[in-house]
């Protein structure tokens, strides 16, 4: 008798068969937690940021489009690092300030920037919201289900 040395071509071929499956059911788990990761982070995030934008709102008496508290009015901040919002610097209008009040990111994990919006559409009401336009990045009055907000007028 010879004695068989080596592998077969259907014993390797089953073996880079298993390899694929293996690593392609570790590359949808590795794709399901990031998003996963992604999603608490910009909830983490827009925590802080409604803190943030109440502290302000508190101290001065108005949100970060300026308008007073009782009077949202409808004017979205669409980035809120800017030098009017009163969440990083005092342009002069914020009577009481005492910040800076937000010292984190204005961008969410998908690379867009964080938003204030008056007068977000929920259900049909108009609430007060900081938000994320979510993984697709839709936004600017395009409400759709994927976006995360945090209502600031509870």
């Amino acid at each position: 008798m010879k004695k068989r040395e080596g592998m077969t071509l259907i014993e390797i071929m089953l073996v880079v068969f298993i390899i694929g499956i293996l690593t392609s059911l570790c590359t949808l788990a590795i794709s399901k937690a990031r998003k996963t990761a992604f999603r608490k982070q910009a909830e983490v995030e827009l925590s802080f940021l409604s803190a943030s934008i109440l502290q302000l709102a508190s101290d001065t008496g108005t949100w970060p489009n300026k308008a007073i508290l009782t009077a949202p009015g409808s004017t979205e901040i669409w980035y809120l690092d800017g030098t009017g919002t009163g969440l990083l610097q005092n342009d002069g209008t914020y009577i009481g300030w005492r910040g800076p009040y937000y010292e984190g990111t204005m961008e969410d994990p998908w690379g867009n920037p964080y938003f204030f919006d008056p007068d977000y559409n929920i259900g049909g009401a108009t609430r007060v919201v900081v938000g994320s336009f979510g993984p697709n990045g839709k936004g600017r009055n395009l409400y759709d289900s994927d976006d995360l907000y945090i209502l600031l007028d509870d």
